[in-house]
């Protein structure tokens, strides 16, 4: 009759228990509601073991069963009413965007005057046409650089002379590359005249040092 009696009780006390674990707390006390808390979830398995014990045991080992079902109970109320609410998924990190590569940068070419043009003069030598040519396919092959072209000139003359002379050579070297699919707007000219020497005017080598056509990246 006791083990009847205390089993009942135990089943009794064990539904009341599940049916609070159906209604979700409004004021939870953590991120995880009342009824999955481990200490609520041992009891709730403490009364599933003891009821089992109480109501499969004999009187004689009614007490050292009904201890051992608890225990057991316990453990399975918590593996029960535990949270299995999957752990979210980080995000993966995004990945850096590439750097982008660098401009391209136009080395310098240097056009000798002596070989460029005839005394005097703004023509264009045939034997300029192989540099230009090469300026030509450096340009072809990279559309966003633009240069500069920029005439010099030694020291023999007046100085307003010398700066028409030069900025005629630059236009001319300009209307070579135009000749050979190069757009003007990539193109940037300019005559310094004498104004920026590179060598003494003082010698011949100084001056035909000086008389040059210079073509640079145009920043």
């Amino acid at each position: 009759m006791k083990k009847s009696t205390t089993g009942l009780l135990l089943g009794s006390a064990l539904a009341i228990g599940l049916s609070g674990c159906a209604t979700p707390t409004t004021e939870p006390s953590s991120d995880r509601p009342w009824y999955q808390q481990p200490v609520v979830c041992g009891i709730a398995g403490g009364l599933i073991g003891g009821s089992i014990g109480y109501a499969t045991s004999g009187s004689s080992d009614e007490e050292r069963n009904a201890a051992r079902a608890g225990t057991v109970g316990a453990g399975i109320g918590a593996m029960l009413c535990a949270d299995r609410t999957p752990e979210p998924v980080a995000e993966p990190e995004p990945e850096p965007m590439p750097e982008p590569p660098p401009p391209p940068v136009f080395e310098p070419v240097v056009l000798d005057s002596a070989v460029t043009f005839a005394f005097d003069s703004s023509q264009l030598r045939p034997e300029a046409r192989p540099v230009l040519d090469g300026v030509v396919r450096t340009l072809r092959e990279n559309p966003e650089i633009r240069v500069r072209i920029e005439g010099h000139t030694d020291s023999i003359g007046s100085a307003q002379y010398n700066e028409g002379l030069s900025q005629r050579r630059a236009d001319s070297v300009k209307a070579y590359l135009v000749s050979q699919g190069i757009a003007e707007n990539r193109l940037m000219t300019r005559g310094y005249g004498e104004a920026r020497p590179v060598a003494t005017n003082e010698t011949d080598e100084g001056r035909a040092r000086n008389r040059r056509v210079e073509i640079l990246n145009w920043d």
